[in-house]
């Protein structure tokens, strides 16, 4: 049995433990499980809003594309982030959001698909439908307006992944990790699949960047996109991250080309030309004042090793699954997500007695956590911020509602999460 000694223990051998003070702690006694869903806000990111409202802004204004180097920030949140994504630091640029850069990318894929000697055969995309819904709105989209030339394959479950990758496949296109249940795509092994038929792979890492492994440069993964305000805390609506493996860049102009994008951007020539590596992804004038913040998280990112963030990862996933087991299971708690660790992703989701008034129940103890019809309570763990000892405090407060069955109070019927 897993003790509040142990998790204490836990704690204080932890290498990473001072990397907590990096962010701001939020309301004191209140618990934090939503890193799936937005992540704790960096220390520094109060001061450096103020900076660039105040100064470069109000004072410097049109100046502060130089002075405070607003251009070039795509590029080093990209650079600071990459070795999270397990890529190149050039490999990787900031801009716009998750969708777009997902359209841009498989349209891109397919561009390229449709240039070589066997493109006639080539016109699938496989996709999971039950996927995170702009996953396969991207993919519908994109079969909708493309007069017939594209065609969607549908997968329901990675058993069936298989059966679809066949020569006619010109792209597949995946979430690394289900929004849902956490379960993680062998990445490496499914490029690999992939690769063997001919087709080329984008991933969305939206649900694994800075909690899990993501092997993107040993995976040979073709392309991949990740959200950077779930456990990367770059803050809501932050840009994305998006990623071309370097043989396949400068290969076609991107699917939306924009003057910010082009190789010759400040000279604003009428003619498009696309500016070499991801640079060319940035369409228009990009968010300044997000980047502001988001180069606050970067700054953090660049400074953590990888590896020590996901063996904390590992044991904080490991430990709240044991100790939901042992303290909850007679309680009709059960684990959704995969057993196995090396299936899991950044979130654990449990099927819970009450669902949704449960999670509104939990909310109301200071536990923050989120619900997913029909049962399913997910517990974001961001490894840079909880700790061992918040899941054991965690466990004892929804114990404590499930044993007194409070999750039936009239107050909590009504479910905002």
């Amino acid at each position: 049995m897993i003790t509040l000694a142990d998790c204490r223990a836990l704690d204080a051998a932890d290498p990473l433990a001072a990397l907590r003070a990096a962010f701001v702690p939020g309301t004191p006694g209140t618990l934090y499980f939503d890193g799936n869903s937005i992540g704790a806000m960096p220390a520094g990111a109060p001061a450096r809003m103020a900076q660039a409202l105040e100064v470069e802004w109000a004072v410097q204004r049109r100046r502060a594309w130089h002075l405070a180097d607003w251009l070039d920030a795509p590029q080093r949140i990209g650079a600071a982030m990459a070795p999270l994504l397990g890529a190149p630091p050039e490999d990787v640029i900031a801009a716009d959001n998750t969708t777009l850069n997902l359209h841009k990318l498989l349209a891109y894929g397919l561009q390229l698909a449709a240039s070589e000697p066997d493109s006639e055969r080539r016109r699938f995309i496989v996709y999971e439908p039950e996927g995170f819904p702009t996953d396969a709105h991207v993919v519908q989209g994109v079969v909708r307006h493309s007069g017939g030339r594209w065609a969607e394959r549908r997968i329901h479950s990675p058993d069936e992944l298989a059966g679809a990758l066949r020569d006619d496949v010109a792209m597949v296109m995946l979430a690394h990790v289900d929004y849902r249940s956490s379960w993680r795509w062998p990445m490496a092994a499914t490029t690999a699949a992939a690769h063997a038929v001919g087709s080329r792979v984008l991933w969305d890492c939206s649900h694994s960047a800075g909690a899990v492994p993501v092997p993107l440069a040993d995976s040979r993964t073709d392309f991949a996109v990740a959200c950077s305000y779930k456990y990367l805390s770059a803050g809501p609506g932050a840009p994305a991250l998006a990623y071309i493996r370097r043989d396949l860049q400068n290969r076609d102009w991107p699917a939306l080309p924009g003057w910010l994008g082009h190789a010759d951007r400040m000279n604003f020539r009428g003619e498009y030309e696309p500016a070499a590596g991801p640079l060319s992804l940035i369409t228009g004038t990009m968010p300044v004042l997000q980047n502001a913040v988001m180069e606050c998280a970067a700054r953090v990112w660049a400074g953590v090793a990888p590896a020590a963030l996901h063996a904390r990862h590992r044991s904080l996933s490991t430990t709240l699954a044991t100790l939901m087991d042992e303290q909850c299971a007679s309680l009709g708690v059960r684990l959704l997500s995969p057993a196995d660790y090396a299936h899991r992703g950044g979130h654990l989701a449990f099927a819970c007695p009450g669902g949704g008034p449960t999670c509104e129940a939990l909310l109301e103890s200071g536990v923050v956590t989120s619900f997913r019809q029909p049962d399913v309570i997910r517990f974001g763990l961001a490894p840079a911020t909880v700790a061992h000892v918040e899941l054991w405090e965690a466990v004892q407060r929804l114990k404590a509602i499930l044993s007194e069955e409070r999750w039936r109070a009239p107050r909590f019927q009504e479910v905002s999460v």
